[in-house]
């Protein structure tokens, strides 16, 4: 299973927490099963920098998929978060 991990504003609903709409997407790390598939994309957000944009304001959703991730995924896509 492949992951996508995004990390979206907290005002947006988890449904409405898509590609388009995340902070920061990522393509992450592939997994045996659901299971593994998300911790393996916690995992490996935590040993970046990009955990970092977890905070009061922002959260992280996994999707792990069979399916590869669009194309516009294969970069990161990443917007600077305003300073508090």
């Amino acid at each position: 299973m492949k992951s996508l991990i995004l990390i979206c504003a907290l005002g947006l609903s988890h449904a409405d927490c898509t590609i388009d709409s995340a902070t920061v997407v990522l393509q992450g790390p592939e997994g045996g099963g659901p299971a593994q598939c998300g911790f393996l994309a916690q995992a490996y957000l935590a040993s970046t920098s990009i955990a970092g944009y977890l905070d009061d304001a922002h959260y992280l959703k996994v999707s792990c998929s069979t399916e590869p991730p669009r194309r516009a995924v294969v970069q990161a896509k990443i917007k600077p978060i305003a300073a508090r």
